[in-house]
């Protein structure tokens, strides 16, 4: 295969936006060009980003064999205000998420544009790449009841066109950190504490319903049972106020509240875990999670959304009293290191770095 030359797009450089970016740069044989803007004020973003690196990349100049963009860039209107000599080359937009299933709390007119953003940069690229089945059969099954909300010449065919170049490649993730952390003996070297620890590794918003995951821990402490909390993932400024409630209520079993500083930091506090929980509302694959099994922790994820497609029946629960169920019971018979150890090493780069590669070549006709 003759080497590419591809143009990265990533707008929301942050969390597992920039994760599996930087896999696929540092993995993936290609002159890669990469231009990125900070992962803060999302919606800003979806609505902005493709001004901003249509001139980025008509100042840079350059040709190009393949455009790799995240869905927080409007593909549509970046190929419209970009240069002819890059408006046709061959694009792939890659779903992270979709906005058409998004838990928005407060709905306006304005927030329509969203969604209609994903449609129409799915419409513009030549393949579309979904993290799960259960995000691309979610986006496509949404498409036609989104459209219908037009009040005349309604869009005909436009989810049967996105299907037809539309499959699914799981996000890469590097395990080099947390193999730097474990060692050569894997997670039977990972440095416990001497209480059970239960990791809550997502970003601090709502849609990550970090409530439910504070009462179910409550519940444990008021039980007096003997165990320790870690709280990490991104934070923003108007973070929820549940979070200073739980430093109040938890006291001295949170032993870590706040972004890690740094990958290392990251992996050595994943590695330290016992337990990893998710009470997400909104997941399309959850790379935390995965990333927290492959440090050695056992996930325990609702059973909905993208998660059982990804972890077997035993490591989901169903109800929030099923949750604190699981845990008490997790919490009194420690789980012995890396019970879903197999399940996280399916989404390493070394195990995907081929097939995106294929992809690449295919998409741009190399």
């Amino acid at each position: 295969m003759s080497r590419l030359r591809i143009l990265a797009l990533e707008p929301y450089y942050g969390g597992s936006h920039r994760a599996v970016l930087d896999a696929l740069v540092e993995h993936v044989d290609a002159d890669w060009i990469v231009l990125t803007l900070p992962a803060r004020k999302w919606k800003w973003r979806m609505r902005g980003a493709a001004i901003t690196m249509a001139d980025q990349v008509r100042e840079q100049g350059g040709s190009f064999d393949l455009v790799f963009a995240s869905t927080f860039l409007n593909l549509a209107e970046f190929r419209g205000l970009s240069a002819p000599g890059i408006a046709s080359v061959p694009a792939i937009v890659y779903f992270h998420e979709n906005q058409l299933v998004y838990p928005n709390r407060h709905t306006a007119e304005w927030d329509l544009q969203f969604p209609l953003t994903n449609i129409t940069s799915a419409l513009s690229a030549e393949r579309c790449l979904f993290n799960t089945q259960w995000n691309l059969d979610a986006f496509i099954a949404e498409i036609p009841g989104f459209l219908k909300q037009f009040p005349d010449h309604l869009p005909r065919g436009v989810a049967e066109r996105i299907a037809e170049k539309s499959s699914v490649l799981a996000p890469p993730f590097d395990p080099e950190p947390f193999d730097r952390v474990l060692g050569p003996e894997g997670v039977r070297a990972a440095v416990r504490s001497r209480r059970p620890r239960i990791v809550w590794p997502h970003r601090w918003e709502h849609d990550k319903d970090p409530e439910t995951f504070f009462t179910a821990v409550s519940t444990l402490a008021a039980e007096e049972l003997d165990f320790e909390v870690a709280v990490a993932g991104q934070v923003f400024d108007d973070r929820p106020d549940v979070f200073a409630e739980a430093e109040a209520c938890l006291g001295d079993r949170l032993v870590h509240l706040g972004e890690p500083g740094g990958r290392d930091a990251y992996a050595q506090l994943l590695a330290s875990a016992d337990i990893a929980v998710s009470t997400a509302r909104n997941e399309f694959f959850g790379l935390a999670m995965i990333e927290a099994a492959y440090a050695g922790s056992y996930p325990l994820v609702p059973d909905r959304l993208a998660y059982p497609e990804l972890y077997p029946a035993q490591m989901r629960y169903d109800t929030d009293d099923e949750l604190v169920a699981r845990l008490r019971a997790l919490v009194v018979d420690r789980p012995e290191p890396g019970a879903a150890r197999d399940i996280a090493e399916r989404y390493t780069i070394g195990r995907l770095t081929e097939r995106y590669s294929s992809v690449f070549h295919e998409a741009a006709g190399v």
